[in-house]
């Protein structure tokens, strides 16, 4: 459990890797007629991140490095825009990159609210005033964090769009995955980040009966499915 699964592994697990975001979204069911249309309204919203780096400097808890890869943001943003998802689920928050393209998306969108895990009271920095009515940060017990969220996973029902980005160790992964499985709506994506760091992102798709669809990017693995696909 505790050994980190190799490339080969991955892609003889997945069948193949995709090296793009498009390359997912198109496995996962969007055609780039469809994604095409995103790209300057998301150049946009980097363009604010940027600005909110600089802005929010002395809120912000964690490092820089410390964020979502560059197709991973993009993943999220079309995903979030194309789905018009009413509930995302994010665990693991940081400073809020991720955070703040899932809700410029649901802004855009016009509805939707982000759940949002972490035990780190100082999470969310980047987060904008403007887009805190649609996000609502739960942080947990540092010490035991899975009963809280498993309490609040109860609470909000069905998930349309879930992205694992906590702590990547397996059991905890695994936990994740467990426990946000049963929740997806029929349609939603279920995301991992990090699924390199242990072997519970391929344990957990061969107990679904699910082929996992892989995606490169910045030096780790995205772990996606698409549910009822």
């Amino acid at each position: 459990m505790a050994t980190r699964p190799s490339l080969d592994d991955m892609i003889n697990a997945a069948g193949h890797l995709h090296l793009t975001a498009e390359d997912l979204l198109a496995d996962l069911g969007w055609r780039a007629a469809e994604v095409e249309p995103l790209r300057d309204e998301y150049a946009t919203v980097l363009a604010r991140l940027d600005t909110r780096y600089v802005e929010a400097a002395h809120a912000l808890a964690f490092p820089g490095w410390i964020a979502v890869g560059s197709q991973t943001g993009w993943l999220l943003y079309v995903l979030t825009r194309l789905l018009r998802p009413r509930t995302v689920v994010e665990t693991g928050v940081a400073n809020g990159h991720g955070s703040f393209v899932l809700l410029a998306a649901l802004d855009a969108n016009g509805h939707g609210t982000l759940h949002s895990f972490d035990i780190e009271p100082r999470s969310g920095g980047l987060v904008e005033d403007d887009h805190r009515d649609r996000w609502h940060l739960t942080i947990a017990n540092r010490a035991n964090p899975q009963p809280d969220f498993k309490r609040a996973l109860a609470q909000i029902g069905n998930v349309d769009l879930f992205f694992h980005d906590a702590d990547h160790r397996y059991l905890n992964q695994l936990f994740e995955y467990r426990t946000a499985w049963p929740t997806m709506s029929n349609g939603g994506v279920f995301l991992s980040d990090d699924i390199d760091n242990s072997r519970a992102f391929l344990h957990f798709s061969e107990s679904i009966g699910q082929v996992p669809k892989l995606l490169f990017d910045e030096k780790k693995l995205i772990g996606a499915h698409r549910v009822g696909s």
